[in-house]
């Protein structure tokens, strides 16, 4: 993991709305007040048929997005034994010959969609690159699982699926995750209106045909010091739920306003929430796009699946009026647009080595200051 140490200072380095950044560690009489573990918040009330108690988790979210931009989303309600019988199906996936996997190798898609294999993405370019191994699917017209309508701009498929026997069981185990993480992050998306002083359904309009993903990835144990199972970033959706298997050892860390990373510890019946980019961008910078990271360093297998949502591909969206800042005009942002241009970013990371990823990451740095984000 990147970090520099001068005479007297010492600095952690990451990827923010995918513009290089770093931030100064703090310790003692120099360090600010920030967290030093996450929030546990009880979701059973998502699905209460009373506002009021609604609007109670909403306070809640609304605080731990504002502080810190993660939190623990406790009884969530989405069955255990779907997620348990998910993991399981990664396991196996994961443990498929080679070549199986690689007849779907993401390189084959401009939405990097499919495999892809250990080293071959590098968010932190003083690496060798993430050891990881992933496959991605996401939102797609053309997959009769999902009940989308064709239009001429999504009738190419998108998703990438294994056609091999051996693997023929991945597909309805992905999609019956994906069915119920979708389920569960339209409610959710409801709570954060709340929680920003909107109706519920403020969401709703530009969220008819959201953009998801499901990211399967495995990290095997790492042996070194100097490997990162994912470089320090932070996303590029609306928001992420993080489902992830139950180890001894934490490998997922939250950098903290000291420049400190904070384990997020596996616990049980609970999903790792975190606002990204968008939501950071509507908010005037209001809520945190934390950075985060994975080192595996328990000495066990890891295996995790994050859920990405975002607004339509087509929506436009710019900076609540609440978060507004008097005599500042603030541009749309075409959601799609922006998406994509992230994904190159990751991409170029290792297509096309170092001078070809700052380019991507300059056009990227251009498009974000065009909402003028406090303190991005």
């Amino acid at each position: 993991m990147s970090t520099t140490i001068t005479s007297e200072e010492t600095w952690v380095h990451y990827h923010d709305g995918g513009i290089p950044g770093r931030r100064r560690v703090l310790t003692g009489t120099a360090a600010k007040p920030t967290f030093s573990e996450l929030p546990k918040i009880d979701f059973r009330r998502i699905y209460s048929d009373n506002l009021s108690d609604r609007q109670e988790l909403a306070k809640e979210v609304g605080t731990a997005c504002r502080d810190i931009g993660f939190f623990y989303a406790v009884n969530h309600g989405v069955d255990e034994s779907l997620l348990d019988d998910t993991f399981e199906a990664l396991k196996k996936f994961f443990d498929l010959p080679t070549e199986v996997k690689m007849e779907v190798h993401n390189q084959k898609t401009s939405k990097f969609r499919g495999y892809e294999a250990f080293l071959e993405g590098k968010l932190d370019p003083s690496t060798r690159g993430d050891l990881k191994e992933g496959f991605l699917m996401g939102e797609d017209a053309t997959d009769p699982e999902q009940n989308r309508p064709i239009t001429p701009s999504t009738a190419e498929p998108r998703n990438q699926w294994p056609t091999h026997p051996s693997a023929l069981f991945w597909r309805p185990a992905i999609y019956r995750y994906y069915n119920a993480m979708y389920t569960f992050s339209k409610r959710l998306l409801r709570i954060f209106a709340l929680a920003l002083d909107l109706p519920e359904t403020a969401f709703d309009t530009i969220t008819t045909h959201p953009m998801t993903n499901v990211r399967a990835v495995h990290y095997p144990p790492q042996k070194s010091e100097s490997d990162v199972g994912l470089g320090a970033h932070t996303d590029f959706c609306w928001f992420t739920l993080v489902c992830q298997s139950h180890t001894t050892q934490p490998a997922l860390e939250v950098l903290n306003a000291n420049g400190i990373w904070v384990p997020v510890h596996p616990k049980p019946h609970t999903f790792v929430v975190n606002i990204a980019d968008f939501l950071k961008l509507v908010t005037g910078g209001t809520w945190q796009s934390t950075v985060h990271r994975v080192r595996n360093m328990g000495g066990e297998e890891r295996y995790s699946m994050p859920f990405f949502f975002s607004p339509n591909e087509d929506a436009k969206v710019s900076v609540l009026e609440q978060f507004g800042k008097a005599g500042e005009v603030y541009e749309e942002f075409g959601v799609g647009e922006y998406f994509q241009k992230r994904l190159d970013i990751d991409r170029t990371t290792h297509l096309d080595g170092e001078e070809g990823r700052r380019k991507e990451s300059a056009n990227a740095s251009g498009d974000y200051e065009k909402l003028k984000v406090p303190g991005s």
